[in-house]
């Protein structure tokens, strides 16, 4: 696993709760010991007490439903305020709300009525047991530390062990459920996100939101297999032919925007994966903006089915035209679903559901067709930023968690011949909130148009900032541009201070480079408010949070740092840390590519550039070792390091 990964200010005092809470030593992968004297026990100690888990439900979800008597009560993790709210779902009333220890992603209630937390922000889980009354606060029973930046939750169908997915710390952790002792961790590709257990409990399924791959772990192996989610092509691409009216060359693709899985029973093992599919162009050739252009779109949705016996995507899901509908006697493609954020089964009705971030829908697919993409139920508008999905099977109802406008929706669920005229009829749920300031309302704005997929005023294709910069980071992508080919930098606590901006550097300020990219993008551009809310929001994205390195790997960190300040390497000439890891000057490092207008590029922050590959403005090299070997003499001197020092020059640079 990555050791270190970016350090942007420890958390001593969060790791010192998380072992005064639960007994636990070190980061994500020390062995948790049992509770010693004073310390607060991880397991269940009021048995038949509280609320306790709808049946089969053993996967996370930002909204977790549990029956609490005869009522069916909804979790949701609010991760602007740090609160868990419990909500009535039968009568839309808030019951009361739980302060949590830091910024919840993914609930999940267990086999016996404890609520488990993902804090992303504290490398932690949380474990909550709830009282008699739904209406009180739930009961903090510990904190167990994970790796970086825990995003999602599961359990096997024994209901014996608890797994982690996390984000930037790129693993898979799994705890025993009783007493959530850590048992193993298993090393994942980058950007981790959702996770479901095969019916068996042998295998689990991971998505991912780059790199066009699904993890599948042999969890008694402890073994990672990829999986091309688009179909498996020489080169890790797809073969697809995809265009806006029909007809169009065949492309090449690569799946992103891999966040959200789901899982059917019932259908017989199948998987469902929500996935933007994503023509970024050829590297060797320039375009008038960025990807090819042209017909084919550079940006599709598509469902893709996995047999989670064979591990093998199932049709020819990629293979589609577009949904096209005559709106005022013009064909035109109806609006695609860019930012896929969550999605739940519906057992009774063999319904998929999708949350649409940027467009604020919900989309019901059949998910026994062979392809639910070819087949939509229907489609329905939800408050601002649709990032949880529920399904209660029992009281018929699908639960929405809206983020970006706090509100929950409760919609009945269709039938089996649900056409897409049967738009449900919401409950709206608005949950409490803190007072907000001015400010708040703008970086509000901004997270909205941040995430606006179909607005022509930042793209004429529907591409949102969010599609090439999901979570405010990178797509793993290069893209061919009027300049040549350039490799998607991440934004992400990268902004402050780095100027001049673009891998040219001609953007004196984040305005100046937004204003280009809108230009590239075909979009129209914004208003004064709606330009600075946006800036406001990307510039205080937050970035990955801190880990406490391990006393050993913190020596090769040290050792690392004095190899990378060496007049012999050179590192540190042009990557100032005063200076933000950059010199904030373009270079020619011998790095022109064929497409390439100019051959001088500007220095890049290497903040978090442990995180962020493939490397250079071409994204030519796929891993930081082999940049800081093969670069040797282009770009300071490292290929003379022994294997000692180049690893400790590496593991200095993942904490960055």
């Amino acid at each position: 696993m990555r050791k270190s990964v970016a350090v942007i200010g420890l958390v001593a005092a969060a790791t010192a709760g998380l072992a005064a809470g639960c007994g636990n030593t070190g980061r994500g992968g020390a062995e948790a010991k049992a509770p010693g004297v004073g310390e607060r026990s991880c397991g269940r100690v009021r048995p038949g007490v509280g609320a306790k888990p709808l049946a089969g439900a053993r996967q996370g979800s930002v909204v977790a439903l549990a029956k609490a008597g005869d009522k069916t009560i909804a979790y949701v993790a609010d991760e602007d305020d740090g609160n868990l709210h419990t909500v009535d779902v039968a009568t839309g009333k808030e019951l009361g709300t739980t302060p949590l220890g830091g910024t919840p992603s993914q609930i999940l209630v267990a086999a016996d009525g404890r609520v488990v937390v993902a804090l992303r922000d504290k490398a932690a889980i949380e474990v909550l047991e709830p009282e008699a009354d739904p209406a009180q606060p739930l009961a903090s029973r510990c904190t167990v530390p994970t790796p970086v930046e825990p995003v999602a939750l599961a359990t096997t169908p024994d209901d014996g062990t608890l797994l982690v997915t996390s984000g930037w710390g790129a693993a898979l952790t799994a705890y025993d459920a009783t007493n959530m002792g850590r048992t193993y961790e298993v090393p994942l590709p980058r950007e981790p996100r959702s996770v479901v257990v095969s019916d068996d409990g042998k295998k689990a399924f991971v998505a991912h939101v780059v790199g066009s791959r699904m993890s599948v772990v042999d969890l008694a192996a402890r073994r990672v297999r990829a999986v091309d989610v688009g179909g498996i092509e020489e080169g890790g691409f797809r073969r697809s032919k995809i265009s806006l009216f029909g007809g169009g060359e065949e492309i090449e693709r690569r799946a992103c925007q891999g966040f959200a899985l789901a899982k059917s029973t019932d259908l017989g093992g199948r998987i469902f994966a929500p996935q933007v599919l994503v023509d970024p162009g050829r590297a060797e050739e320039r375009s008038e903006g960025y990807g090819s252009g042209g017909s084919n779109p550079p940006e599709v949705a598509s469902v893709a089915v996995v047999d989670e016996d064979t591990e093998q995507p199932l049709g020819e899901s990629v293979n589609v035209k577009p949904d096209v509908r005559q709106l005022a006697g013009v064909a035109r493609p109806r609006a695609s679903c860019l930012l896929p954020r969550a999605a739940a089964i519906d057992p009774g009705s063999r319904s998929l559901f999708v949350s649409c971030l940027g467009s604020d829908t919900v989309i019901e697919y059949d998910a026994a067709a062979a392809d639910p993409q070819r087949a939509e139920r229907r489609r329905f508008p939800v408050a601002a930023g649709p990032t949880g999905l529920a399904v209660d099977p029992e009281g018929r109802r699908l639960v929405v968690w809206s983020q970006f406008d706090r509100t929950l929706q409760i919609a009945p669920l269709g039938a089996k011949d649900a056409t897409e005229a049967e738009a449900p009829a919401l409950m709206r749920v608005g949950l409490s909130r803190k007072a907000q300031t001015a400010a708040t309302a703008d970086l509000e704005l901004g997270r909205k148009l941040f995430h606006a997929s179909g607005d022509t005023r930042i793209s004429n294709d529907g591409r949102a900032c969010a599609s090439c910069h999901p979570d405010g980071r990178d797509d793993a992508l290069t893209w061919a541009t009027p300049e040549g080919p350039r490799q998607t930098p991440m934004l992400a606590g990268r902004l402050a201070k780095t100027a001049p901006y673009g891998w040219t550097g001609r953007g004196d300020s984040v305005e100046a480079h937004l204003s280009e990219t809108f230009g590239r993008l075909g979009g129209a551009g914004l208003a004064r408010r709606e330009i600075d809310a946006l800036i406001a929001f990307a510039t205080t994205l937050r970035p990955p949070q801190a880990e406490t390195l391990e006393p050993s790997n913190d020596a090769l960190v040290q050792r690392g740092k004095a190899v990378f300040h060496s007049a012999q390497t050179g590192c540190g000439t042009c990557h100032r840390e005063e200076g933000a890891w950059t010199d904030h000057t373009p270079h020619d490092v011998s790095s022109r590519a064929d497409a390439d207008v100019a051959a001088t590029f500007d220095t890049p922050s290497l903040r978090f550039v442990g995180g962020t590959a493939p490397y250079f403005h071409d994204g030519r090299y796929a891993t930081l070792r082999s940049l800081l070997v093969d670069a040797d003499g282009k770009m300071g001197s490292t290929k003379h390091l022994s294997q000692e020092d180049l690893d400790a020059l590496e593991a200095y640079m993942r904490s960055l």
